[in-house]
């Protein structure tokens, strides 16, 4: 998973979201969309230690 398809899955997720959760979502796009930003296509596996 990269951060473009998790964006694309939240943004529709959205449609079947609480306004409670709505704000969760659009917190966790906004953060992948920085991450993006930065060069970090696969944050989850830029933390994983080398050797792994």
């Amino acid at each position: 998973m990269n951060n473009q398809k998790a964006i694309s899955a939240l943004n529709e997720l959205k449609m079947y979201a609480s306004s409670r959760s709505l704000a969760a979502i659009n917190y966790a796009v906004e953060v992948l969309e920085k991450l993006e930003e930065a060069g970090i296509e696969k944050p989850l596996e830029s933390l994983t230690p080398k050797g792994k």
